[in-house]
């Protein structure tokens, strides 16, 4: 059995999706985060990961160390047999997409936080906006994509499945709690995906609840 490795803050994040990326596959991880010496713990992780930028999230396995969170959810895909069809080019490009869709979308998601230590500056009127005409966009267009599909390929779950489910749960749900109500394709979507046995038991776990979330809380006031 591989040891696996996720080396991120105590948090959902950008990590979230390389985790839900390994419980899908059904892979035992443990989590590496920084402890009181967050500068030392970053410095390292640049080391084992040779990026000069960012190096979090990054993914380890076996001694080997795989930074940037969608190119090491991409890697757990291919590994574990969660890409689709090996030799179909066309679903390998709608998993690409659909986790370029996610990511898009998470990108907005960091716009409605309000936390200073992390320079995110959202104010509620831009928040607004983004409620009004931004975030719509994206959710009508994660619906018309999954259709009454069981997933976004089919009837199989792909590493795209988990990048979304942590896009739509994991931010967005988190900061408004029915924003699925009137899109049942996505809430059911994500019921079945929290359902299969192997995301169910990381979803309760210990491992998954000491990590900070998302929560109305980091949405701005004013």
């Amino acid at each position: 059995m591989s040891d696996i490795k996720v080396h991120y803050f105590g948090a959902t994040g950008r990590g979230e999706q390389i985790r839900l990326s390994l419980a899908l596959a059904d892979k035992p991880f443990t989590n590496v985060t920084p402890g009181e010496d967050v500068p030392g713990f970053i410095a390292g992780c640049r080391e084992k990961g040779g990026n000069l930028t960012t190096n979090l999230p990054m993914l380890e396995v076996d001694g080997k160390f795989y930074p940037q969170s969608q190119a090491a959810s991409r890697y757990i895909g291919r590994r574990f047999k969660l890409y689709g069809s090996e030799q179909d080019a066309e679903q390998a490009f709608l998993v690409d997409k659909l986790m370029d869709d996610a990511d898009d979308f998470r990108a907005v998601g960091y716009k409605c936080c309000y936390l200073p230590s992390f320079g995110m500056l959202a104010t509620k009127e831009g928040v607004d906006k983004l409620l009004e005409e931004t975030i719509p966009k994206h959710l009508k267009n994660f619906e018309r994509q999954l259709g009454s599909q069981d997933y976004f390929l089919g009837t199989s779950p792909t590493v795209a499945d988990a990048s979304i489910y942590n896009v739509l749960v994991d931010f967005f749900v988190s900061f408004w709690p029915t924003i699925l109500a009137d899109y049942p394709n996505l809430q059911q979507f994500c019921d079945r995906f929290a359902a299969i046995p192997s995301v169910k038991a990381y979803l309760e776990s210990d491992q998954k609840k000491k990590n900070m979330s998302f929560s109305a809380d980091l949405l701005p006031k004013e």
